[in-house]
């Protein structure tokens, strides 16, 4: 028993030591768009975001495979700016997935596409 708790633990700490390794995560999406941010030290930290809209990042998850992240206008904290979803191509050594942005000033303008995010670090 103590030994499958001890095995547990390692899982666990390799797992995190894995994520957490990375240093910055940079995104490439339609129309030879990019947005870079850096991967918080801390799990459950919350990266910041340099986006078109000041915006804030509200969910970052970066585990098990699966890269997950949404970030709110910063004035109105109802308005999504960004949501990126990226599941991990371990071939081709990326994260592939949609992303969802607001370039929309007083409106709404939705854009949705393919999204491309390298981890480097």
């Amino acid at each position: 028993m103590k030994r499958a708790a001890i095995v547990c633990l390692t899982s666990l700490l390799a797992l995190h030591a894995g994520a957490a390794s990375a240093k910055s995560i940079t995104c490439s999406y339609p129309a030879d768009q990019e947005l870079t941010f850096e991967v918080p030290k801390k799990q459950g930290g919350l990266p910041p975001i340099d986006f078109d809209y000041p915006s804030k990042v509200t969910l970052f998850s970066f585990r098990d495979d699966n890269l997950l992240v949404v970030a709110m206008d910063e004035s109105d904290k109802s308005r999504v700016r960004v949501v990126i979803s990226a599941q991990r191509d371990k071939a081709k050594g990326i994260y592939a997935g949609q992303i969802v942005t607001d370039l929309g000033g007083n409106q709404l303008m939705l854009d949705n596409g393919p999204v491309t995010c390298k981890v480097k670090g």
